[in-house]
C-alpha cells in the first residue's frame, strides 16, 4: 500500500482510486500491508465511490496475518494469525530489552515504540506517528536493523522477525508473510501463479515484499503511486 499505492500512511488520490476502481471491473485485487485494517480503510477504501465492486478486493494487513473480504456488503473478517498473550508478552519484552541493551532509544519519538498489532507485533524506531521526512532519514542502510534483528533472532526463534519500511520491524508467527496471501489467493480461488501479478515498492533482499518472489509469480518494483498507476493503466 505505502509508496505503492498511496504516499505512505496518506491517502491515494483521485485518479488512483478511479484506476482502481476500473481495475476492479476486470480483476481480483489483493492489498497487502504491513498496516492494520483501519489504515487500508483509511487510505484506500474510503475514497471509492458507492458504485464500485468490492467483492473483487481482498485486503491482507498485517502481513497476511488476517484477511479480509467484502460481503453482504460490509467488510468481514476471514481469518486472524493473532499471537496469543504470552507469546505479546515475550517479543515485547525482548524489543525493550534490545531497544535499552543496544541504546537505541532516541530522543525526539512520535508515538509508541513498541505496538501490539493483535497477529504481529510491530518496532518502529521513532515511534508509530513519526514524520515521513524523519522516518527516511533514519536507517536508510537497514544496517541498524539488521543488527536488531540479530540480537534478537535467537530469543525469537519461533516466530519470523522482518525488516521493513524505513523503520519497522515485524514479528509474527512462523511462515506468515505476504507470500500467504497469495497462496491463500491461488488456493481459494483456483488461481494458477501465472495469473498473477504483484506490483510492490520492496521486492529488494531482505525487505519485506521480497518474500513473494519465492512464490514464482510475476512481480514488478515501483519507485512510487506514479509508477503504479503508468502499470494500472496498461492492464485497464
Amino acid at each position: 500500500m505505502d509508496d505503492t499505492l498511496s504516499p505512505a500512511k496518506n491517502k491515494a488520490d483521485s485518479e488512483m482510486i478511479s484506476l482502481l476502481e476500473k481495475l476492479l471491473k476486470k480483476y481480483k485485487i489483493l492489498i497487502t500491508t504491513w498496516w492494520m485494517f483501519k489504515n487500508i480503510e483509511n487510505q484506500i477504501l474510503s475514497n471509492f465511490s458507492q458504485s464500485v465492486n468490492l467483492e473483487n478486493l481482498f485486503l491482507f494487513p498485517t502481513n497476511a496475518s488476517k484477511m479480509f473480504q467484502y460481503v453482504d456488503w460490509k467488510w468481514i473478517e476471514d481469518y486472524a494469525l493473532d499471537l496469543e498473550n504470552t507469546e505479546i508478552e515475550l517479543i515485547t519484552n525482548v524489543l525493550n530489552k534490545a531497544i535499552v541493551d543496544l541504546d537505541l532509544k532516541p530522543e525526539n519519538t512520535w508515538g509508541e515504540i513498541v505496538e501490539n498489532r493483535g497477529s504481529q507485533v510491530t518496532y518502529s524506531a521513532l515511534g508509530q506517528q513519526a514524520p515521513l521526512e524523519a522516518k527516511r532519514e533514519w536507517d536508510q542502510n537497514k544496517k541498524i536493523r539488521q543488527k536488531i534483528r540479530d540480537y534478537i533472532k535467537d530469543d525469537l526463534e519461533k516466530f519470523d522477525v522482518a525488516v521493513c519500511w524505513t523503520t519497522s520491524i515485524d514479528i509474527m508467527k512462523k511462515w506468515i508473510d505476504k507470500s500467504y496471501a497469495i497462496y491463500e489467493m491461488m488456493k481459494r480461488y483456483n488461481i494458477d501463479k501465472t495469473e498473477i501479478f504483484y506490483i510492490a515498492d520492496a521486492l529488494f533482499e531482505w525487505w519485506n515484499d521480497y518474500v513473494v518472489k519465492s512464490t514464482w509469480v510475476d512481480t514488478k518494483q515501483v519507485e512510487n503511486p506514479e509508477n503504479t498507476k503508468i502499470i494500472i493503466k496498461e492492464l485497464i
